[in-house]
């Protein structure tokens, strides 16, 4: 039976408040979203608009900056392209699956005419333009026009040059022309004729040798680029190529000036013709505000940066504009410790087994404010190598300080007072390389963890011993354990994570291609293998004497219960009794739901879906993240689904789900993507040993309030009742962990 404890409240005379609910109230979202790579910016009268790692945010002309998501009514995630058009003063917002907003001051309104448009063709966007009130969109299936006074699609031109479909790179439009650069040539047509049928369109002089991939329109004449590196002029008698530059990234006309982004070099054109002079910083996209003689440059990891113009040129007046947030979109594992959030940038290959090349970070969010890793570059020159594909963050329980991470080719990092310390290899360490004969990038490390008594465990793929232990001697990490080697655990390129369990054991899966299960027991004697038990398991008979396979076996958990929860390609897979994980006859569970219809059948619970990561909150419920089918949070008996979140009914940012992490004291749940993180205020916590740190929120609760109040600090299965001065109860029910709502 669980122990109920009696906590009344009577909520008049509540004095205590939690800060933190300020932020997030039980029930809500937020998202934490990468704005560290600024690589569009448009000017819209008082304020411009930066696309960042594809996230959007605007900055004031007072400085204010504001982020947008769908969480503030966009319609999509990931931002592909900016337009402002002036006539309507409308900016025009393209998402990577052809969704359209049109973000306007009375509101947005939404355009998924393209998105969702059936065609067996590409409909990616490759290009926007705005003329007048239209906005060119230069996609795989051609161009289509957009009334942006009208929020529609008002012109289709499919093209139909080659094939069905005409890829088209880039568009430029004026009077009664519009210009295409596709993938069968230039190509030109008068908006008088039918353009909607290909014979109406000719094929113009093209420049010899090179495909055309930008176009744009200044001073009556027609400017292109190709892929040689050339910037070409066309007039009257012909092409002539303006300038060499094989860097540049983007052409466009603002205010009577052209504009070429080229790295580090900013090609500022007057309607004379006369270059104008800016200061040399790293430019991927560029806006102007006229009025005030300003530029505004997207300049990737350098943010958004303010240039004013003194003296006839153009310098950084402020940088490094962006809002804040995680360093990266990849939020490949998270831990907490002592109140803060601790996220690797890392990760795997969409395989999950091959390198994926993320450049490496470590993502923190403490006080309600990320931070991350400013010496990357000092890491790669003192270690040798590139600091990339980071995986799993070990802190010492002693020494926050002191961590290790690692890396899914590069090895072992080692810090010490937060700094840089060693870099475990196969030169100074047990470590192996994955690939024969190659000996600097294959180094696959993970599932560092600590175990009880200070001792950093490991994981090497690709070894005979995949498991290495570092050993904790008097708080010095210098030595490993000789002589471990189980003939049961096997070679496998794919070792994946350590879990220490309430019963002593120690649970290591390997995730895919060789997958399987190996259960450690070594009887509290590190280095002395011979009163160990162990057992590998790559198949899992179930209670009804099913035998299961599934291919990739992804996560490892331990409920409140004791029960080890798998995370498989066949669903969850539960050890109910794992003490008895040894025996000959030990047997798996599957979770079975009634379908209650009278048939007396009842159905597997997630059967056959993609466990990713599995997350026990302070109420033993299971947060589930599967490989496209978002989110399930299951009761403790794992019979109910509570709640079921996906981009569909939440701001989840995609349907992939990496990690679940959650914080103990708040309940606050931190879901990462293969595109982003948000996080969901849930209303279990952790359990508290007594009843001094009780807060409530909102405190004090008005008349006016109707949204709910929230106790935390709570021990776990307490019974709350809350009462008037009068002693009558309002409210009452039983904590989910350490927290009732």
């Amino acid at each position: 039976m669980s122990d109920i404890r009696k906590f009344f409240l009577l909520f008049f005379l509540i004095a205590k408040t939690y800060s933190v609910f300020s932020q997030i109230a039980p029930g809500e979202w937020r998202t934490h979203f990468s704005f560290n790579s600024a690589n569009q910016v448009v000017y819209a009268d008082d304020k411009v608009y930066v696309e960042a790692s594809n996230k959007l945010y605007s900055y004031s002309n007072i400085g204010e900056i504001k982020t947008y998501s769908t969480l503030t009514g966009l319609n999509g995630h990931n931002v592909s392209y900016l337009g402002w058009c002036k006539s309507e003063k409308t900016l025009i917002i393209v998402y990577s699956d052809g969704n359209i907003d049109f973000l306007t001051n009375s509101g947005i309104i939404n355009l998924p005419d393209l998105k969702n448009k059936s065609v067996p063709a590409d409909k990616t966007v490759y290009g926007l333009r705005i003329v007048g009130n239209k906005a060119y969109l230069s996609t795989g299936i051609g161009l289509l026009v957009l009334d942006v006074a009208n929020r529609e699609i008002s012109e289709n031109y499919y093209l139909k040059f080659s094939s069905t479909y005409t890829k088209v790179y880039d568009a430029a439009s004026w009077s009664d022309t519009v210009v295409v650069a596709t993938q069968s040539g230039l190509y030109w047509g008068n908006v008088a004729s039918n353009l909607q049928d290909a014979s109406s369109w000719s094929l113009m002089a093209s420049v010899p040798q090179t495909k055309i991939t930008k176009l744009v329109r200044f001073n009556d004449q027609l400017f292109a680029y190709g892929e040689n590196g050339n910037v070409y002029r066309k007039n009257a008698s012909g092409w002539s190529v303006l300038f060499y530059d094989p860097g540049i990234t983007k052409m466009l006309v603002e205010e009577d000036y052209l504009f070429i982004c080229a790295g580090k070099n900013t090609y500022m054109y007057n309607s004379d013709f006369q270059l104008q002079d800016i200061e040399s910083i790293q430019n991927k996209g560029i806006a102007i505000d006229i009025t005030n003689n300003l530029l505004y440059i997207a300049s990737g990891t350098n943010g958004l940066c303010k240039l004013s113009k003194v003296n006839g040129k153009y310098s950084v007046l402020e940088d490094s504009i962006m809002a804040n947030g995680p360093a990266a979109n990849t939020s490949w594992k998270g831990l907490f410790k002592d109140d803060v959030l601790y996220f690797t940038s890392g990760g795997q290959a969409q395989n999950w087994g091959n390198r994926a090349f993320y450049s490496g970070n470590i993502l923190t969010f403490k006080d309600e404010e990320w931070s991350s890793l400013s010496n990357i570059k000092d890491i790669e020159k003192a270690s040798g190598v590139s600091f990339m594909d980071i995986l799993t963050l070990a802190i010492d329980p002693k020494d926050n300080r002191h961590y290790f991470m690692t890396s899914w080719g590069e090895g072992l990092y080692e810090f010490r007072d937060s700094s840089f310390y060693k870099l475990y290899t196969n030169r100074n360490s047990p470590f192996v390389s994955c690939i024969q004969g190659d000996s600097t990038h294959y180094i696959r490390v993970d599932g560092a963890n600590f175990d009880a008594d200070g001792n950093l465990w490991v994981l090497c793929s690709g070894s005979d011993n995949p498991l290495q232990i570092l050993k904790n001697e008097d708080g010095k990490y210098e030595n490993w354990c000789r002589n471990l080697h189980y003939a049961n655990m096997p070679w496998a390129p794919t070792w994946n994570s350590i879990l220490f369990t309430k019963s002593n054991q120690v649970w290591m899966n390997s995730l895919r291609h060789i997958y399987g299960i190996f259960v450690l027991d070594n009887n509290n004697t590190l280095e002395d293998t011979s009163d160990d038990q162990t057992r590998w398991f790559n198949s899992f008979t179930d209670q009804e004497g099913n035998i299961l396979s599934p291919w990739a076996i992804n996560c490892v958990t331990e409920d409140l219960n004791g029960s080890i929860w798998l995370g498989t390609t066949s669903g969850p897979i539960v050890a109910s009794n794992p003490s008895n994980v040894f025996n000959s006859d030990f047997y798996f569970t599957r979770i079975k739901i009634p379908r209650d219809d009278g048939s007396g059948n009842a159905d597997y619970l997630l059967n056959d879906i993609r466990i990713n990561c599995i997350t026990v909150d302070g109420a033993n419920r299971k947060w589930i993240g599967t490989n496209g089918n978002g989110v399930y949070l299951i009761s403790s008996d794992g019979l109910k689904t509570v709640h079921y979140f996906s981009t569909e009914n939440s701001p989840l940012p995609s349907d992939y789900i990496w990690s679940i992490t959650i914080n103990p004291e708040t309940g606050e749940v931190f879901i990462g993507t293969d595109v982003g993180l948000a996080s969901y205020r849930s209303d279990a916590t952790q359990g508290v040993a007594n009843y001094s740190g009780i807060h409530v929120f909102p405190n004090p609760v008005k008349p006016e309030h109707t949204g709910n109040i929230t106790v935390t600090g709570l021990m776990e299965n307490t019974q709350v009742k809350i009462t008037d001065f009068a002693g009558n109860v309002l409210i009452e029910g039983t904590s989910l962990g350490g927290q009732f709502s």
